[in-house]
């Protein structure tokens, strides 16, 4: 009999045939997968694919400033919007950027260590007794500045040159890690809170011409101190009452708790801040449960249905195409996070690229296993695409279809073994093929052509991602 399955296919481990042989029963693997695509049913709308504003600046081996990825800057930027499909940033402004002291200056100076600049990351000292009147001296944007000018600057300049917008997402940063916490809580005094985010907002307006897109009220409030869901609540409603006086309307996320499992209690308690309903655009989680959190996305799809806001999971550093499979199809996410851009250190979890810096003369830049793997979504679905229906009768496949802005069609086959595709109901046209598998890594096939009313029959001969992506006429 057969199965339709919603959910990913490494998440099922059962074959999916069954037969009697001599009394025996024994069990059948089916050779293929029908995948069935229905453009009629539409689910969330996407608004990018996301990374955090990080290279490898901050080098904690050395306990120094690094710059040594400025001579693949170009390739790097080149790479992560052309190669890897990335939209969607994330920029950070820590509690601590409230204090009178640069540290990021010295820092990138030379003047202090990296343990001497993380010290300082949440030091929030007041500007003055005042939250409705801004004291300049009292707040440093050194590192918000570069991270704008050295890494949002060029994918902006590279996506408005394909024609396509950057999304600015303004994150605030206040973990408990550190001794130095300051004098100034900004999760129990709204109004402060309020006015640093203000500040920022402002301040890239005023120096670059920037408004960010959306305000990330806390990242990860279950790794700080104070910030709890009315805490969150409130800071948001202060802070976006602020920003609308002065002409600025982002998109509001939160509560972006660390564990999905905290995702549901911290936005539950949040949403009945008086207000916080009224602003709210979109529930964020990071999924540090990891398969745990499958459970969960169910429940996060259904709170934000009943909104009318979106989701979006927006950390996880060893995400994968397994995790983006149940967030978007179990979770409905809008947006998606592995993490930073590229590092030198030999680590692959949590970047899309690293470096080998081996050869100074010749540094080479190499996209991550799992960012191999994660562009075969990234690069083809793009800001505005609208999920589409796909379902399977396999154990073995994991399909997601989506209709770009375009009008063009993507469906996206996640295997984990060799099997053939046969995929009914894609809308008619010629379609290019992009593959990854375990063996044979990327590989390019000839375009492919569907008729009215006509399946497709494909063989993926391995364990990977498969993409058919619709071409232009």
């Amino acid at each position: 009999m057969k199965k339709w399955y919603a959910a990913s296919p490494a998440s099922i481990v059962f074959v999916i045939g069954c037969s009697f042989l001599a009394g025996t029963l024994t069990f059948a693997q089916s050779s293929s997968a029908v995948i069935e695509i229905d453009p009629s049913r539409t689910f969330q709308t996407m608004t990018g694919w996301e990374v955090s504003a990080h290279l490898w600046e901050g080098n904690k081996d050395s306990n120094r400033f690094d710059d040594s990825w400025r001579p693949l800057q170009d390739e790097i930027f080149d790479r992560l919007i052309n190669e890897m499909g990335v939209n969607r940033i994330r920029i950070e402004i820590r509690s601590g950027a409230e204090n009178p002291v640069n540290y990021w200056a010295q820092f990138q100076n030379g003047e202090i260590s990296y343990k001497d600049l993380e010290s300082h990351y949440y030091e929030k000292i007041n500007d003055n007794d005042d939250p409705h009147v801004i004291n300049p001296s009292g707040f440093q944007f050194a590192e918000l500045d570069f991270e704008i000018e050295n890494i949002l600057l060029p994918m902006l300049e590279r996506l408005q040159a394909n024609g396509e917008k950057l999304y600015i997402n303004l994150c605030y940063v206040d973990f408990r890690w550190g001794e130095l916490q300051g004098t100034l809580k900004h999760a129990k005094d709204r109004d402060e809170y309020a006015e640093l985010i203000f500040a920022a907002f402002k301040h890239m307006k005023d120096k670059y011409g920037l408004t960010p897109d959306a305000l990330e009220v806390i990242l990860e409030p279950d790794n700080t101190n104070t910030w709890r869901g009315r805490e969150i609540g409130r800071g948001a409603v202060a802070a976006v009452k602020r920003l609308n006086a002065a002409g600025y309307f982002p998109d509001v996320i939160a509560p972006s708790t660390s564990y999905t499992r905290n995702a549901a209690p911290y936005f539950d308690k949040m949403i009945r801040v008086k207000g916080m309903k009224d602003i709210l655009t979109t529930l964020s989680y990071h999924r540090y449960d990891n398969w745990k959190s499958n459970s969960l996305l169910p429940g996060i799809a259904s709170r934000v249905r009943k909104r009318h806001i979106r989701s979006a999971m927006l950390e996880l550093v060893f995400g994968g195409v397994d995790e983006l499979y149940h967030d978007l199809v179990d979770g409905q996410v809008s947006a998606w996070q592995q993490w930073a851009i590229a590092t030198n250190r030999g680590k692959k979890n949590g970047y899309y690229y690293t470096a080998d810096l081996s050869d100074p003369e010749h540094p080479v830049l190499r996209m991550t296993p799992k960012a191999r793997r994660l562009a075969q979504y990234f690069h083809f679905v793009r800001m505005g695409a609208v999920r589409i229906g796909a379902i399977t009768d396999s154990a073995f496949a994991g399909p997601v279809a989506f209709k770009n802005p375009d009008g063009s069609h993507i469906v996206i086959v996640r295997t984990t073994q060799a099997t053939d595709l046969v995929i009914k109901g894609m809308p008619s046209g010629r379609y290019g093929v992009r593959a990854t598998t375990d063996k044979a890594g990327k590989k390019e096939y000839e375009p492919v052509s569907i008729t009215p009313g006509a399946s497709l029959t494909f063989p993926m001969p391995d364990k990977g991602v498969i993409t058919f992506y619709q071409l232009a006429e």
